[in-house]
């Protein structure tokens, strides 16, 4: 019963890709990459928990892999109401024509050195020597600069693309900015982006590239993760990195047991307070939005800056209830204009020249929207790069 349930959520996850049959998606291996590599990482925390323990979504847990099943059903249902939303057009989203991209990619290459300056002299050049304690322990009061710091070498490392001028050196480069930000997910986020932009342009691989990309990644990820000078094992510490299916659990249990009290929206209003600079607003509580959870289960846990997860979903179950799975996409608005930024460039759909901007940063630009939110984002955005024509 568990293996069915397994394969029904691995299907349900993947099911979009099934959309590349529509005759109005030109794009297809970029609509259904995207969506491949997009769902690995997620579908991933619940999978390997699983190789790892077969019987753990026996009892309450369960309710939680039903959860995730209609979540990604539900996921489906709005890509093929986009689908029919937005018809297949002409090419519209050729490169964007600047005049000089290597001196516009220069330029907001200057300011994300400047954002990073001010990271390193906040933490005491903690940042420059081990970005991962820097991401993890000295952002606190700077966070507002460290996703801006994020966003300008994304679209720098744009520029440098379709300029045509990003050279192996300039990619490497870029790279280990990416890397002083200290995130797995970014640095992750960055050779998936670069892979979509080359395949959307066009721009083949050897199968060399390919290789020492893979390893590169590979090897960036395991130093993010700590693993190099680890005591113990990988295996071990990915063991105790999926940890919160315990968390999630106790939220499950109480929900069999009839003790848990739904918010009602409460953990989703508070988590508007992402949006205030702690720099501004001192008082800013330490536990809002998902993290909301944790201040349920362990109070006090969150100001001491450890925020474990209780895994994807959860906190907008213990918010909504059984509504979760629909409202988890309707009120996720990064997720909501990602899955209409694809349908719009695998389409080639027809709309004003400021929604092709937003749809390429959205799913070219590495980085974008990450810890900031999407509007934020795709105003700066529309500020520093130019229409397409």
């Amino acid at each position: 019963m568990i293996t069915l349930s397994m394969i029904a959520l691995t299907v349900s996850a993947f099911l979009p890709v099934s959309l590349i049959l529509l005759p109005n998606i030109v794009h297809k291996k970029l609509f259904s990459y995207f969506i491949v590599l997009t769902t690995l990482k997620p579908l991933s925390f619940i999978i390997i928990p699983y190789l790892f323990e077969p019987n753990i979504f026996v009892g309450s847990l369960s309710y939680y892999l039903s959860l995730l099943i209609l979540y990604y059903f539900f996921i489906f249902i709005v890509y093929v109401f986009f689908l029919i939303i937005f018809k297949h057009g002409p090419n519209i989203l050729p490169f964007i024509k600047v005049y000089n991209k290597k001196l516009a990619g220069a330029l907001i290459l200057m300011c994300a050195i400047l954002f990073f300056s001010i990271l390193v002299i906040t933490s005491d050049g903690v940042f420059l020597i081990d970005p991962r304690q820097g991401y993890q322990h000295h952002r606190s009061g700077v966070g507002f600069v460290w996703v801006f710091y994020i966003l300008a070498i994304g679209i720098a490392y744009y520029y440098y693309c379709i300029s045509r001028s990003l050279t192996v050196s300039k990619f490497l480069f870029f790279i280990f900015l990416f890397y002083l930000a200290g995130s797995k997910q970014l640095v992750l986020d960055v050779f998936i982006k670069s892979y979509l932009l080359m395949l959307w342009s066009g721009k083949k691989f050897s199968k060399l590239t390919v290789v020492a990309a893979s390893v590169g990644l590979v090897l960036l990820m395991l130093k993010l993760f700590d693993q190099f000078g680890a005591e113990a094992s990988f295996v071990d510490r990915l063991s105790q990195y999926y940890s919160f299916m315990d968390l999630a659990k106790l939220v499950f249990d109480d929900y069999v047991s009839g003790d848990l009290e739904f918010q009602k929206g409460q953990i989703f209003l508070s988590s508007f307070w992402g949006y205030v600079p702690r720099a501004l607003y001192p008082d800013k509580p330490f536990a809002y939005g998902s993290i909301s959870l944790l201040e349920i289960y362990f109070p006090g846990m969150a100001a001491t800056g450890h925020t474990p997860s209780f895994g994807m979903l959860t906190h907008v179950f213990a918010d909504f209830g059984w509504l979760a799975p629909i409202l988890a996409v309707l009120l996720d608005l990064d997720l909501l204009t990602k899955i209409i930024a694809l349908v719009i460039i695998s389409t080639n759909s027809n709309v004003p020249r400021y929604f092709r901007v937003a749809c390429v940063c959205i799913i070219f630009i590495p980085g974008f929207g990450f810890h900031l939110p999407i509007f934020i984002s795709l105003f700066f955005a529309l500020i520093v790069i130019p229409k397409l024509r």
